[in-house]
């Protein structure tokens, strides 16, 4: 595939590999400072990629904790100054989380107004400190890394030809827009791109080799408006975007994603090992490229984030149960790996950098046999894993981990 001017396919079909979930609804009652609504709130901003996830986990934290998360998505980079810089506040409304049996996600997203100089605890962004502020994070602020997200090149529904594309290809598409020549993605209102700040396009720019700022195509503040403009393209062939896997898995019932071959590269890859697959495998073992850790920051005092700071990053990362009666951490296993992520403990390989080479990683315990038995939604242990209780089950030098031989 060395011709940038006709897409061909490179892998097989594209089929959902989660059943969608629709959006969560959103009305405004109270201030954030409420705390007969919002007990012990602890607030962060940053990635709206990130958004479905933590809002599953938010309303775990507050039923097994009582710590309330009130969430501003602005954007990955901006999340990160909000922390970083002492003269930026948050303003306007954020977001918090309650149980709801009437959503089919199981969780409403209400909005709460935020008092004058809220000041974030925690950032959140898809990509790392220095992708976003253009140097390395002071000894002041602190970086933790959560779960792996992957970000995706999206197409309408409809389209069923466009299954695959190379780094060139994309290139062309988001670097030149009009002028890239690659049929139909030649409308520069189709072509839909989030902003400079986005943490989906810093590390998509990264992929492909396009400054982030030098993106063509119509910009959309979240990635949520990047699938209302994307689906509201009146000829679907000539509509494209990217967006991270965690807001592609609440959309696939209306897009399909194309699999990408990176720089270097002699095939392109889906996120999954085939097309039928919801394991992630690709992303887990780097043949898909375009993939990163979440980072969290928080700042430091004397080497140290603020104890709530750190107990709410230990959750989110996985470092520690939410529940503390769920020993081996299942309930988050399967919160992240339902919304389209993969946790630490399921990764073999790590990133040295956004856009950067791999290098083989063994977590402190594993799951990934548990993290493929809860993506597929299955009761018996996946193909090749032995289930086991203490390590005496296990042979082969293995160890029971996440309740299986890894």
């Amino acid at each position: 595939m060395t011709d940038r001017r006709q897409l061909v396919t490179l892998v097989g079909l594209v089929v959902p590999l989660l059943s969608a979930a629709p959006s969560m609804a959103q009305t405004t009652t109270v201030a954030c400072s409420d705390t007969s609504v919002l007990p012990n709130p602890v607030y962060l901003a940053g990635s709206s990629a990130f958004e479905p996830t933590l809002a599953q986990l938010a309303v775990q934290i507050k039923a097994k904790q009582g710590i309330s998360i009130v969430y501003d998505p602005i954007s990955s980079c901006s999340g990160v100054t909000d922390v970083s810089d002492s003269t930026q506040v948050l303003s306007g409304t954020a977001d918090y989380y309650v149980a709801d049996p009437t959503q089919s996600s199981g969780v409403k997203i209400n909005n709460c107004t935020l008092a004058g100089g809220t000041k974030p605890l925690i950032g959140v962004s898809d990509v790392a400190y220095e992708s976003c502020l253009g140097s390395a994070a002071p000894a002041t602020i602190g970086e933790w890394h959560g779960p792996v997200q992957s970000m995706l090149i999206v197409v309408p529904e409809a389209n069923v030809t466009t299954t695959a594309m190379s780094m060139e290809q994309a290139a062309a598409i988001w670097g030149c827009g009009a002028n890239g020549g690659v049929t139909p993605f030649t409308d520069e209102t189709a072509i839909q791109q989030r902003s400079a700040t986005s943490g989906t396009q810093i590390m998509f720019a990264r992929a492909i080799g396009v400054p982030e700022v030098a993106f063509k195509g119509h910009s959309n503040s979240s990635g949520g408006v990047l699938v209302t403009s994307l689906l509201a393209v009146p000829t679907p062939q000539t509509a494209i975007g990217i967006l991270a896997a965690d807001a592609y898995a609440t959309q696939r019932s209306k897009l399909n994603a194309v699999a990408f071959r990176g720089k270097g590269q002699t095939k392109a890859y889906y996120a999954d090992s085939d097309a039928n697959a919801v394991d992630k495998k690709n992303v887990r073992d780097g043949h898909y490229v375009i993939q990163g850790p979440l980072h969290f920051f928080s700042a430091l005092t004397a080497g140290q984030p603020a104890v709530n700071a750190k107990q709410v990053i230990d959750w989110l990362t996985g470092n520690k149960s939410i529940d503390p009666t769920d020993t081996n951490n299942t309930n988050y296993i399967t919160t992240v790996a339902s919304l389209g992520d993969v946790p630490q403990c399921a990764m073999t390989v790590q990133i040295d950098k956004d856009g950067g080479l791999f290098s083989p990683f063994t977590p402190p315990v594993s799951c990934n046999c548990f993290f493929e038995k809860a993506v597929s939604l299955v009761s018996a242990a996946p193909a090749g894993c032995v289930a086991c209780t203490t390590d005496a089950g296990c042979t082969g030098g293995k160890r029971c981990q996440t309740g299986y031989c890894e």
